[in-house]
């Protein structure tokens, strides 16, 4: 289901968990939700979904309901990806999108400047990105080369051009750049966990830095976060397209899977980490360059499968268990309270409680950023990148 506010992930699923449950999004505004709109998929697994850049279309990935077993064939299924239309509360199903071979874990959205395309991944081992043509859609770029399940993609912000960061189970994460004057994708990749990478997620570029850019200073600096089946966070640094580990490490927090990390879109520093372990970590660094620290550990009912920021990273959303979804929001002295609840019930707002304390040295978010700098639709780009993207665009 999908709530007023801004909404967050349902919970992803690997190889080792299944249900046919139509999971849900949630989402808070300043202490209220509401219910906008509700997607069915049917009798399939419903693995995750993703509102467009302007909240009017959603995406989901879907699969059999059944557990796919390493020993044996993939179960047979509708293996598709969903676009409905969400605009005034309806569900209008556009599209099914048919190219995958197994369960589709996940999906991501373009910034609508590269016009109407959408990145799936799945068990298959494959990542398909598509785009909308006069309303029919199509392949445009298929990549083969991961050796095992492909568990998260996620585009990057707009600053960076066209890039499409993938976490696999054989360890690695590949990043995909569309090279617009040769027409042709480029693919980077590095080992990232030993164990598989479960989760992906790209940096934002705050106003400071877009308007460097501008001014013809050097670019916002690449980053990624990772998590994944070695159960650390790791942070990644992009050097002329290599990609090394920044230093010094994170500690070790959690002690199981790390199922989803999520970088805070308001430019403060901070990642969210949600594990199997039942918890959600909250990281911060000062600036660049400094030692990563932990500023708190939400306890969850439930194993964490997905972790979101709203679009100002004012709140955060976890979703675990089957189904379920709380929401937490920072407060003005760096604790974390848990503000809202969505599960088969509805939405519930939760009284006001004491949470767990923040770390010595850390208060509320760091001074100085705009929130409504903050990237994941609360700003556009300038006119003239809209432009410069358009051919772009139409040579995808």
């Amino acid at each position: 289901k999908v709530l007023g506010g801004a909404p967050l992930p349902p919970p992803l699923r690997d190889e080792r968990r299944s249900s046919g449950a139509t999971r849900r999004r949630g989402a808070a505004g300043p202490m209220s939700g509401q219910l906008v709109a509700t997607l069915d998929t049917g009798t399939l697994a419903f693995h995750d979904s993703q509102l467009d850049y302007y909240g009017k279309r959603a995406a989901a990935a879907c699969g059999a309901p059944a557990v796919p077993d390493d020993s044996k064939g993939l179960p047979e299924g509708d293996y598709s990806v969903h676009v409905w239309d969400i605009t005034d509360g309806q569900q209008k199903l556009l599209a099914q999108l048919r190219g995958h071979e197994g369960p589709v874990w996940k999906v991501s959205w373009a910034h609508p400047k590269f016009g109407s395309l959408l990145a799936t991944c799945s068990y298959d081992m494959k990542v398909i990105v598509w785009k909308e043509v006069n309303g029919q859609w199509q392949r445009a770029f298929v990549d083969t080369s991961h050796t095992a399940s492909v568990n998260d993609v996620e585009f990057c912000p707009w600053e960076h051009g066209l890039r499409l960061a993938c976490a696999s189970s054989d360890g690695t994460v590949s990043v995909l750049t569309y090279i617009p004057a040769e027409a042709r994708w480029q693919r980077s990749v590095f080992q990232a966990h030993p164990c598989g990478a479960q989760s992906v997620s790209w940096a934002p570029v705050v106003a400071a830095h877009r308007d460097s850019t501008a001014s013809g200073g050097g670019g916002p600096a690449m980053r990624l976060a990772t998590g994944g089946c070695d159960n650390a966070v790791a942070v990644w640094k992009s050097d002329g397209e290599v990609w090394t580990q920044e230093m010094p490490l994170l500690v070790p927090a959690h002690t199981d899977w790390v199922r989803k990390v999520a970088w805070r879109p308001d430019g403060s520093n901070t990642v969210a980490s949600g594990s199997w372990d039942k918890t959600v970590v909250i990281w911060k660094q000062e600036m660049e360059g400094h030692p990563w620290r932990q500023l708190c550990k939400l306890p969850v009912a439930g194993c964490v499968e997905s972790v979101a920021w709203s679009v100002t990273g004012s709140i955060l959303g976890v979703s675990f268990g089957e189904g379920e979804v709380v929401l937490w929001k920072e407060a003005d002295d760096g604790r974390y309270e848990e503000v809202g609840k969505c599960d088969e019930s509805g939405y519930t707002e939760v009284p006001k409680a004491a949470s767990p304390p923040a770390a010595p040295g850390f208060g509320a978010a760091a001074p100085g950023f705009d929130a409504s700098a903050a990237l994941g639709g609360t700003t556009a780009a300038p006119a003239a990148a809209q432009s410069a993207a358009a051919a772009q665009s139409a040579e995808l």
